[in-house]
Order: structure tokens, then C-alpha cells, then sequence
């Protein structure tokens, strides 16, 4: 059900949400705070990636009777750090909170994917 909601994820990033802001970027005079959220889910998507993954290694190892691992939460606080940094580098600190306005919304948006998915499960719905 992760993958699914994964895949849907990103095809709404691609479709959706990155034109919206590349349009917002190129077209209008707020370009900082565009490039900020732009940036903030670019980094969400890496971090989702990373969740997924690591979700799907638990699953294998909890199945196969193996430790667990954790969830990599250094490794997403050092991607949002990166983020961060480079907003920072590019003159734009006064936008952080269109970055982290960026990274909450691709939480948001994969909650309420699994929540959808989670519903059809319920149903009875193949996917």
C-alpha cells in the first residue's frame, strides 16, 4: 500500500504541484518564495523516498523474524538541513518558511494518500 501511494505521490508532484510552483517561480514577483517551497518539496520527496524505503525493509525484516532497523530520522533532518543551507547560500533566508511550508505539504499530501489507499483497503477494493 506504501508503494501505491508512493507512485501516486510522485505523479502528483510531477504533474501537479512542480508546474504550479515552476509557473509561480517564472511568471509572478513572489519567484523567492516559489523557489523556497520548490526547494522544500524537493526535499520532501527525497525524505518520502527514504521513509518508503525504510518502511518496506521493516516489513521484509519483520517478516523474515530479523531486527528492526530505524526509520533514517537523521537522514531526513540532514536533507532538511541541506535544504536549508542551500536557500541560505542562494541569498533567500527570509523565505524558510515557504521551504518549510514546501516540506509539511509533501507530508500532507503523502497522509492523505495513504489515508485514500487505506480506505479502498477497506472496502474490499484490489488495487
Amino acid at each position: 500500500m506504501i508503494h501505491l501511494a508512493f507512485k501516486l505521490f510522485l505523479k502528483q508532484v510531477s504533474l501537479y504541484i512542480f508546474p504550479l510552483l515552476t509557473g509561480g517561480w517564472v511568471f509572478t514577483p513572489f519567484s523567492p518564495h516559489f523557489l523556497g517551497a520548490t526547494i522544500g518539496v524537493l526535499v520532501s520527496v527525497y525524505c518520502m523516498w527514504v521513509l518508503g524505503r525504510r518502511i518496506q525493509e521493516i516489513q521484509e525484516r519483520l517478516a523474515a523474524g530479523k531486527r528492526m532497523r530505524s526509520l533514517g530520522f537523521v537522514n531526513r533532518c540532514a536533507a532538511a538541513l541541506l535544504g536549508a543551507i542551500i536557500l541560505y547560500e542562494l541569498e533567500h533566508q527570509m523565505v524558510m518558511e515557504a521551504f518549510a511550508a514546501g516540506i509539511m505539504g509533501g507530508y500532507f499530501l503523502m497522509t492523505i494518500n495513504l489515508g485514500y489507499f487505506s480506505m479502498q483497503e477497506a472496502n474490499g477494493k484490489k488495487f
